[in-house]
């Protein structure tokens, strides 16, 4: 899980319940990724200890959440799946360009032959996916909330933006729609990787009603 500040918090906290309850009975292992292994913020900038929301202020500056990373982008060892949050932090273009070019290390120069097993996104997660040029001709989608923002994000011209899609899937690209729909699609891939019963069963320890991968009434409701 890719880390940067002012990330939202159940695009990383709804996919890693769905994760750890399928650890229980799965091998699998963990990891943080951050720039360096100070503490990150959740849904806020923060500066000198105030909290700030998309670096505006905030009726609740001290309403403030942090999250340890357990590697940095230059400790980190190869993984099989990466997944990118979003949330308002990604707005911050020089914040987040330390993950963007690790990201950019990542996906190599050689195609999705060289890619992770799974490269995942949620919400706004897609726009650093964008920034790193290597997702051009691939189907995405993104927060429909924030659909037109990431567009115009570089590299987006050359990506099929998918307006209704509770999450999209085109090889070893994996995207979703904003904030609950990442984990609506880990749930979906526990099912494709373990099959529906395993999918259903973690999702019913979770009490989550999902959506499916074509449901998105979100796109109606902001005229996509």
């Amino acid at each position: 899980m890719v880390l940067f500040p002012a990330f939202t918090a159940i695009d990383v906290f709804g996919p890693l319940n769905a994760l750890n309850l399928l650890s229980i009975q799965h091998n699998m292992t963990l990891a943080m990724v951050s720039h360096d292994m100070k503490p990150i913020s959740i849904d806020r900038t923060i500066i000198d200890g105030v909290g700030y929301g998309n670096l505006a202020s905030s009726a609740s500056p001290f309403f403030t959440e942090y999250v340890l990373p357990s590697h940095t982008f230059d400790n980190a060892t190869d993984f099989d799946v990466i997944m990118v949050p979003g949330g308002g932090g990604t707005r911050n273009l020089t914040a987040t360009q330390p993950a963007v070019d690790w990201l950019s290390t990542q996906l190599g120069d050689s195609g999705e032959e060289g890619w992770p097993s799974y490269v995942m996104t949620i919400c706004t997660g897609t726009a650093l996916l964008s920034r790193t040029l290597k997702i051009g001709g691939k189907n995405a989608t993104t927060n429909k909330a924030a659909f037109n923002w990431v567009k115009t994000q570089q590299g987006a011209q050359d990506v099929n933006w998918i307006p209704r899609a509770r999450w999209v899937v085109d090889g070893k690209l994996w995207t979703s729609s904003g904030v609950s729909a990442g984990t609506d699609m880990t749930l979906g891939w526990i099912e494709h990787v373990h099959g529906r019963n395993e999918s259903e069963r973690v999702r019913l320890l979770m009490e989550w009603n999902a959506l499916d991968q074509e449901d998105d009434p979100f796109a109606d409701y902001y005229d996509l």
